[in-house]
């Protein structure tokens, strides 16, 4: 599908972590400029989380049309690769029809698919899996990391012994190709057809923080256990990977009485936090953008950087 201007497709990105206040701004933003929204979001693309991931409000998604949201349901797992090819495609259509889209997420592994491109894809191996995750219950995580750092130090370098699946994913990738990640990374393309223009919101911690724990309290009073209760009712458990999220996984030992729903309300608080530190330092580290200390009226001048940025 080629570009019907013959020249870059323009691409604004709204991007930081958690309860940045990213929702909020690209409907403002949207709403002035006529834009639609794609979703850069790992856990909005599941249907039935909606509480828990924060998603736009249907009457939010009336107002301003959004993309890559409810795409697939909780037990199914869903790559970057195949977001980055689903969110292409609709950036090139919506370009046809001479629709502009912002980018608005904090799934910066999504978005550097999307910007940066992937490399060649090289499908699971369970029979790989399965052996690296023996070793792991023998001898623990560390040691898995300890094998990637002999065969893929650059990559190993980007991580931690607690990223299990990412480096059980790396190895993987090496066993079965004889190629490290890091070298199939760099062989990958950015969309030539494409410019994206990143803002990255960054609040200070101390505000970041507090509006994390406020908004998880009123996902609670909003009712997210039983939100969580109701997914559990269609078939979904620990093994869907939609329910792996922050805001769902603590909440199976609230259902088996392990935890009360208070000691989880706590947990969930933290593990937000902790998301919203690594979702910082990905974004500081791994994407090129204009960082906004953004707490209140910061909304005028990222409109005027887009409307400079879109020629409006």
């Amino acid at each position: 599908m080629e570009n019907k201007y013959n020249c870059k497709i323009k691409v604004p990105a709204i991007l930081g972590p958690t309860a940045s206040g990213k929702t909020s701004l690209a409907l403002f933003i949207c709403n002035e400029l006529k834009l639609e929204i794609i979703s850069c979001d790992s856990r909005q693309i599941y249907k039935y989380l909606d509480i828990g991931t924060a998603k736009p409000t249907k009457e939010e998604q009336q107002k301003v049309k959004h993309w890559m949201i409810d795409i697939i349901t909780p037990d199914k797992k869903y790559s970057a690769y195949e977001y980055s090819i689903q969110a292409l495609n609709i950036i090139k259509t919506k370009n046809v029809q001479n629709n502009r889209v912002l980018i608005c997420g904090g799934t910066g592994l999504y978005f550097n698919s999307l910007s940066k491109g992937i490399g060649p894809q090289v499908p699971p191996d369970e029979q790989i899996r399965k052996n690296l995750k023996e070793i792991v219950e023998k001898y623990g995580k560390e040691r898995i990391y300890n094998m990637l750092a002999e065969i893929d130090t650059e990559t190993a370098s980007k991580s931690h012994p607690s990223n299990l699946h990412r480096n059980i994913r790396a190895l993987e990738v090496y066993y079965k190709t004889g190629i490290p990640l890091s070298q199939q990374k760099r062989m990958a393309s950015s969309p030539k057809e494409i410019d994206f223009f990143v803002i990255k919101l960054f609040p200070p911690r101390d505000i970041l923080y507090d509006r994390i724990n406020k908004r998880v309290d009123k996902m609670i009073r909003y009712g997210l256990f039983e939100e969580f209760l109701n997914i559990r009712k269609l078939g979904y458990n620990k093994d869907s990977p939609g329910l792996l999220s922050v805001g769902y996984k603590e909440l199976f030992n609230v259902e088996n009485g392990k935890l009360s729903l208070k000691e989880a309300t706590e947990k969930i608080k933290q593990n937000t936090r902790n998301l919203a530190k690594r979702q910082i330092t990905w974004f500081k580290h791994q994407v090129k953008g204009i960082e906004i200390n953004y707490i209140d009226n910061a909304e005028k001048k990222i409109l005027d950087l887009l409307k400079e940025y879109l020629k409006i």
